[in-house]
């Protein structure tokens, strides 16, 4: 069996393409390809001669099936068909068809026949065992050596049961409740079969993918990435610069995490990260932030970080020179009867999108939005993203990209090349209630064989992602060069340091980034501790106001504009955050007048309002707003639109219950430029209102 984070079953399936009838499977066993678990061990003995498979059993008396997993849509209509014989045991053995279920699932659909003449139609969960037929004898059941063809054959609201071709039973397709899509052979008691083919056949609509003609680039990492073991779930971190992925080894596959670095545009030879990251369960990175500071971990750690406990996420967080101890991250009314537990982290770290199992799917694993919320820091229950993007079928391995609104999954319920397909949706509202109509990435990406854990770095220029590209079919990393119409919308990445405007030395404060004119915050990050770093990624279209807060310093403000769209980009900004002391100041950068006006704007009220609270905050502290101006106009008109402007803040702040006379203003006009004034950009750096302590 394959390992995919938590014990994932992978398969492979044929090329279709238009609205027909279409094999979903196609097996005759000359050469399998379907993800068929062929090893012979104690419970069986497999024997492929090139033309059949032949399964022993002999010695056996327990039920046992080997299998593979095709994405069935149980609503539409199907059609399974094997050729099989029975070639040891006696009459009591039976061997027939399986399908309709999970590989975690205790469900189970059977459809199966013995020698001595007789078929049974019956469902098991666990132990229990639930007979659509009795036993019931058919004489188109041939004996022993000779070939049966069993057909299950979904028509409308009716599953038709065939053997050689002569109908034998049928059931309401109602009774049926599909669990998954595993398909395949059962056997029961002391018996070998041999068998000719098995096939699925259902209608599948057309492929949904781009008309591009764009050149792509697939190519595998470099091979002290990719090893003789399960290379999976490659999580690139948005700088591009830090690669972490699972590796699985050993004889239990074990997951372990690993990480490899970029140097001079090469992923470094990787090493394996210690405790607490790696137990002896399976280890899997969900999602970084976007300073690198945080790792979101699937399943759940001991108090101590030396075991996994449960299905679920933690997040750890870097700490001088190592990781903290994963802590378990919080949901509301969290279900998932999954093996699997996939997750994407968004680039606030405020929201994720889950793959679940929960009991209200569509079909197996679905996908869901889980926001946080931070005065009770948890998050919240998780709710579906809709069939638009969940269908009949496993949708897993959700990567949320930097830009927050598009979306690449892997799916076998939508229409695609193989297995599983990597397919891209884009959300079209502010919420996650409404997503596009998932597109299908193409040939050159997805393959007939297990295709997903795609990410993207925040420049966008390459993507990762894991494949059975080459004819090892072994789950390897590749990386690929996109066309623009397949990625997500351009991003800035805004990055500096936060130090001391006195001495120069590093701060750990907190930054925050709103929109403006209504002041909603939109991300926020902390500063790093040793050298004062941060690094944050805003998507464009909005104005952004931004502030630095850390007790006993005095807050920084400014902005930057983004509403027009452009390429990404890397801006530098270095705050500087000046200690609280008589004869400090500072700009207040987000306060905003009409041309030649002193009124203000809206945008200013998040700046202005932020005042106020600092001023309630120390009762007894006074200032003095400066209005001041650029050196073009009249001297005497500056100063007295400067005076008004000081005067109009003032009016602002004492509005809101604040003293009057622990507030002075002063315009100075053109007096005290910081800047020549020689461009556009620095005469509004000289068109500012400040405000200076007084007394503490």
């Amino acid at each position: 069996m394959k390992y995919f984070l938590l014990l994932f079953l992978c398969c492979t399936s044929p090329l279709f393409l238009s609205a027909q009838t279409n094999y979903l499977m196609q097996e005759d066993f000359t050469s399998p390809t379907y993800g068929w678990q062929f090893k012979s061990d104690s419970n069986a003995h497999y024997h492929y001669d090139g033309q059949r498979l032949s399964i022993d059993r002999s010695n056996k008396t327990d039920r046992f099936g080997t299998y593979t997993h095709i994405a069935i849509d149980p609503k539409s209509d199907y059609k399974i068909e094997a050729l099989i014989k029975q070639t040891q045991g006696e009459f009591k053995g039976s061997y027939g068809i399986h399908w309709g279920s999970h590989f975690s699932s205790k469900s189970t659909f059977s459809f199966i026949i013995n020698s001595s003449g007789s078929y049974k139609i019956y469902s098991s969960w666990g132990q229990k065992i639930k007979e659509f037929t009795l036993w019931q004898k058919s004489a188109a059941i041939r004996e022993k050596g000779q070939d049966n063809k069993l057909t299950i054959h979904k028509r409308g609201e009716t599953i038709f049961f065939s053997i050689n071709e002569q109908e034998v039973a049928q059931i309401p397709e109602s009774k049926v409740h599909f669990q998954g899509g595993r398909i395949g052979m059962v056997l029961n008691g002391d018996i070998g079969i041999s068998v000719d083919y098995f096939n699925v056949l259902q209608d599948k609509p057309p492929i949904n993918q781009l008309d591009t003609k764009a050149k792509l680039i697939k190519e595998k990492l470099p091979k002290s990435i990719n090893t003789k073991a399960q290379e999976l779930n490659p999580i690139v971190s948005y700088d591009g610069k830090n690669l972490y992925f699972t590796r699985s080894e050993g004889d239990d596959l074990a997951q372990e995490i690993w990480q490899s670095t970029l140097e001079d545009d090469q992923w470094a030879p990787p090493v394996k990260l210690g405790f607490p990251l790696n137990t002896p369960g399976h280890n899997n990175v969900m999602g970084i932030a976007t300073d690198n500071s945080k790792l979101l971990l699937s399943n759940t750690y001991s108090k101590d970080g030396l075991s996994l406990t449960s299905n679920g996420y933690s997040m750890t967080e870097w700490q001088d020179d190592h990781w903290s101890i994963p802590e378990k991250v919080k949901i509301s009314s969290y279900i998932n009867s999954s093996n699997t537990a996939e997750t994407s982290l968004s680039v606030t770290g405020k929201s994720m999108v889950l793959s679940l199992k929960t009991g209200y799917n569509e079909g197996l694993n679905d996908l869901y939005l889980s926001n946080y919320t931070s005065y009770i820091h948890s998050w919240s229950g998780p709710r579906t993203l809709g069939k638009v993007i969940n269908s009949f079928g496993n949708e897993s391995a959700p990567f949320l990209a930097a830009d927050g609104k598009t979306l690449y999954f892997s799916s076998e319920g939508h229409s695609g090349y193989g297995d599983m397909d990597i397919f891209m949706s884009r959300m079209l509202d502010d919420e996650g209630y409404e997503w596009s109509e998932p597109i299908n990435l193409g040939s050159e990406i997805n393959t007939p064989n297990w295709d997903g854990y795609f990410t993207i770095p925040a420049h966008g220029n390459w993507a990762y992602m894991v494949s059975e590209s080459d004819s090892a079919a072994q789950l390897d990393i590749y990386r690929v060069k996109l066309p623009e119409e397949l990625k997500p919308d351009p991003v800035v990445l805004i990055k500096g340091r936060i130090l001391d405007a006195n001495t120069k030395e590093p701060l750990q404060a907190q930054l925050y980034f709103e929109s403006l004119p209504k002041g909603r915050r939109q991300n926020s990050v902390r500063s790093n501790a040793s050298d004062g770093s941060y690094q944050i990624i805003l998507p464009y279209g909005k104005h952004y106001g931004y502030y630095s807060q850390l007790e006993g310093y005095l807050s920084t403000h400014d902005n930057i504009d983004l509403q027009q769209k452009e390429n990404y980009q890397e801006i530098t900004r270095d705050i500087y955050l000046s200690p609280l002391s008589e004869g400090s100041f500072i700009s207040l950068n987000n306060v905003y007048f009409g041309q030649g006006s002193y009124e203000i704007l809206e945008a200013s009220h998040p700046e202005l309002d932020r005042l106020i609270r600092f001023m309630r905050s120390s009762e007894t502290m006074e200032i003095e707003i400066g209005g001041h101006t650029e050196r073009r106009g009249s001297a005497r008109l500056n100063r007295i639109l400067s005076q008004d402007r000081a005067d109009a803040v003032k009016a602002y702040i004492v509005q809101a219950g604040i003293k009057e006379k622990r507030i002075k203003t002063k315009g100075y006009g053109s007096s005290k430029p910081v800047t020549d004034g020689k461009t556009e950009k620095e005469r509004k750096q000289n068109r500012r209102v400040e405000y200076t302590i007084l007394s503490l």
